[in-house]
């Protein structure tokens, strides 16, 4: 990709966001190198700190990772999440936001993902997601939150809308920070709910699923709003 050379204000800005466009229309794909310091350095008419500081705005935005060694380079990272994520931790807790907050975001988000999951979910989504339910931890703790969650996440990955998986797995990030910190790990919902999402799934029933989904986010609202009064999320057990 041809790169027009930057004046003297803002540099490293100008230069990060030709390389972000660059990434955005796909002359630099996931797992490709981007050109080197010394490339953009003569590509730019710029010296080389002020490349090393336009690439390290690409790193902290999750964009691209800086490999060291023989084989190192910078390379573009695959769309993820976890750098959007770690933004909005700062900027709600800078907001003092609440938990009902994030519930009532999910209530919106989640069921209407799994509608498009009924609508789109491939052979090896349901795959997926059956795989996944067949293998339930056995303690309750960490790793069962995760388990739980990680259901969550197939479901909104199925629905194949990369905005709407980005923002619920944010989301299920900031749910599952707080009920990390705020309960003792035994957290519990129901294990009817998740096959019943993955039958309606599968039998392409979007209507059913999405209120199927609501409700089944509905019962853990008020132990988001106990939170709230309390400071502690109080253990949840239903259908254990």
């Amino acid at each position: 990709m041809k790169f027009q050379r930057v004046d003297n204000s803002r540099r490293a800005d100008l230069i990060s966001r030709q390389l972000r466009q660059s990434i955005f229309t796909g002359a630099y794909r996931p797992g490709e190198r981007i050109p080197t310091e010394h490339e953009l350095s003569d590509a730019f008419g710029v010296s080389r700190i002020i490349v090393r500081e336009a690439v390290r705005d690409l790193e902290r935005s999750g964009l691209v990772k800086v490999k060291r060694g023989v084989h190192g380079g910078t390379f573009v990272e695959e769309m993820k999440h976890d750098a959007v994520t770690t933004v909005m931790r700062d900027v709600l807790e800078l907001g003092n936001t609440k938990p009902t907050s994030i519930i009532e975001m999910r209530l919106h988000l989640e069921p209407f993902a799994a509608g498009l999951a009924a609508e789109r979910a491939t052979s090896e989504d349901i795959r997926k997601m059956e795989d996944h339910l067949s293998i339930v931890p056995r303690s309750p703790g960490k790793e069962y939150i995760r388990w739980n969650l990680g259901f969550h996440r197939l479901v909104t990955h199925a629905s194949h809308n990369p905005v709407c998986i980005i923002l619920v797995n944010i989301l299920l990030d900031l749910a599952e920070d707080m009920i990390r910190e705020y309960t003792d790990g035994r957290i519990y919902h129901d294990r009817t709910s998740h096959p019943a999402i993955l039958e309606k799934i599968s039998e392409k029933d979007a209507e059913g699923v999405r209120k199927l989904f609501y409700d089944h986010l509905l019962v853990i609202v008020p132990l988001h709003e106990e939170w709230e009064k309390t400071g502690k999320l109080y253990t949840f057990s239903s259908n254990k």
